[in-house]
């Protein structure tokens, strides 16, 4: 389990002190703070990956919410103040068991500017009978790209000084219920292991199986035609960075009073708002600010919320931009219509903070992944030709000044024998391992697009010709040895790259020609190599 940032223990610290000043006052106020700080905490640990703690956090907000009520209602009982504080003391408990120590967070803020991978050491359990073929390939794919995997027996005892990143279930038999004896012992490390992801493998598509695995503690259930090579994706998928932008909340409301209780419950959430109070300022409000979702009163001066909802869909940019409609309204048949003329949501004043704070995270994940899917390749979820140009053109014109800016076409080698022989999915499994490589090594601030095929377009900031040759040559070693699974074992292949510079080529397209041209030469020459360009 990687260790706890002190950002997120101090958001456990402030929700153990909200609870102590509602014990102390009784107060309904004091509980909904309360309340809050847990949302927001719950999020902190979804995004970073700790489903145990996530699960604990979200059991205890049903909780809360349950005894919600109002003013009337609280203070709550003495048998639900126990309970709530029994839940909340193991949560605590447990974060502050991972709690990061200070001098290894500088440590790591180091590691994470000044190294090039992102390959430190991350524990996996493989648990499964001795000699299955599915432990041996996934054993050395784990190791490849720098976690560190054990193998367990069913039924064995495994030292709770490791919390691993992820726990692999494989079954004796394929695509057959577990057996009893093998959910109790998923139950059973569930409880050593609470923040860890439990995956399942080969589970039949039965409802009956999949509850009885998700009640022991399973977070993904692997169904049947999923191969090995479809594990090790979502294995990479939990220490894959990604963006981090903060969500945009653009709120039309004409009171003031509304205004302050909504961006408060979004801030509490990390959630930027910004406030509008005359609707005929809307567009310019949007271009501006490009928010991903749009809080709109339904009564307003000038015109109505679903008049100007109409009005924002007739323009292309904001067509597929979730807006959500806060009103005292409660007539049914005119919620109907306002949801039928362009709105996505209708949420009836007063709204409870948890539920405005749920539904707008939720569009917004929507809306971008939605947005994402437009921009990113399906397979390997890197930037896809059209926005790896787009990406490029920005790159160049950022160092222009300086001409530090390598680009780097990369292939393949013999990618249609790999089809030819093994079939497309292990060719497609190829192609991923490659992206995964690529997006592990090199930088956030890279570029890194699958450009078509078996082909990647690659842009380096801040470095020359020469130390963009040695960086992917190291990543073309590494590839080379890198094992891909098929059904009768592994295989390796290679990749050729040509690599050119700004400051030889002053546009994208000659630079992406320069590339090409060099990575022709790589395939001439033997195939397996880098080729820097020249003038």
């Amino acid at each position: 389990m990687p260790a706890i940032p002190h950002s997120v223990i101090a958001l456990a610290e402030t929700l153990e002190r909200r609870w102590k000043q509602y014990l102390n006052s009784g107060n309904f106020d004091a509980f909904v703070e309360f309340t809050l700080s847990l949302n927001g905490l719950t999020e902190q640990l979804d995004r970073l990956s700790l489903p145990g703690l996530v699960r604990a956090c979200q059991g205890l907000e049903n909780m809360a919410l349950s005894l919600f009520g109002g003013d009337h209602s609280h203070p709550i009982g003495p048998a639900e103040s126990d309970a709530i504080q029994s839940q909340l003391t193991a949560i605590l408990r447990e974060l502050h068991r991972h709690e990061t120590p200070a001098v290894a967070l500088r440590q790591t803020d180091h590691e994470e500017t000044h190294t090039e991978g992102w390959n430190r050491p991350r524990d996996v359990l493989i648990v499964s009978r001795a000699g299955h073929s599915w432990t041996s390939s996934l054993f050395e794919q784990l190791q490849f790209f720098g976690f560190r995997p054990h193998e367990v027996r069913w039924e064995q005892e495994f030292s709770a000084e490791i919390m691993p990143l992820a726990v692999i279930f494989v079954p004796d038999q394929e695509g057959l219920h577990y057996p009893n004896e093998a959910v109790a012992y998923i139950s059973h490390l569930r409880k050593g292991f609470p923040a860890s992801f439990f995956y399942c493998l080969s589970v039949p598509s039965i409802l009956e199986s999949i509850v009885h695995l998700q009640r022991a503690g399973a977070d993904v259930c692997v169904p049947v035609s999923d191969k090995v090579s479809d594990v090790l994706s979502r294995i990479l998928d939990l220490v894959q960075t990604k963006e981090q932008t903060v969500p945009r909340v653009l709120v039309v409301e004409d009171s003031a009073t509304a205004v302050a209780h909504i961006r408060r419950s979004l801030s509490q959430h990390g959630i930027d708002s910004r406030a509008i109070g005359d609707p005929r300022f809307l567009l310019e409000a949007a271009m501006d600010y490009h928010p991903d979702v749009i809080l709109m009163d339904m009564y307003m001066p000038f015109c109505t919320g679903v008049e100007v909802t109409r009005a924002l869909r007739q323009l292309p940019e904001y067509q597929s931009v979730p807006v959500i409609y806060l009103s005292s309204e409660t007539d049914i048949a005119q919620q109907v219509e306002a949801l039928r003329l362009g709105g996505d949501q209708f949420l009836t004043k007063p709204v409870n903070p948890i539920v405005l704070a749920a539904v707008v995270k939720t569009k917004i994940d929507r809306y971008r992944d939605m947005m994402r899917s437009g921009r990113h390749d399906s397979l390997t979820g890197l930037l896809n030709h059209t926005a790896a140009k787009s990406r490029l053109e920005v790159m160049i014109k950022a160092s222009e000044p300086t001409g530090m800016l390598a680009v780097a076409m990369i292939d393949i080698d013999r990618f249609k024998s790999v089809n030819d022989t093994w079939g497309h999915p292990v060719g497609d499994q190829v192609i991923r391992s490659l992206a995964w490589l690529l997006r592990g090594r090199l930088r956030s601030s890279d570029l890194i697009g699958r450009y078509g095929g078996e082909e990647f377009l690659v842009a380096l900031s801040g470095v020359d010709l020469e130390k963009a040759s040695v960086m992917l040559n190291r990543i073309r070693e590494d590839f080379s040895t890198l094992p891909h699974a098929h059904a009768q074992g592994t295989l390796r292949c290679s990749f050729s790259c040509g690599v050119a510079s700004l400051a030889d080529f002053d546009t994208g397209s000659k630079l992406v020609e320069a590339a090409d041209n060099a990575l022709l030469e790589a395939k001439r020459g033997g195939r397996n190599r880098v080729v820097p360009a020249s003038r």
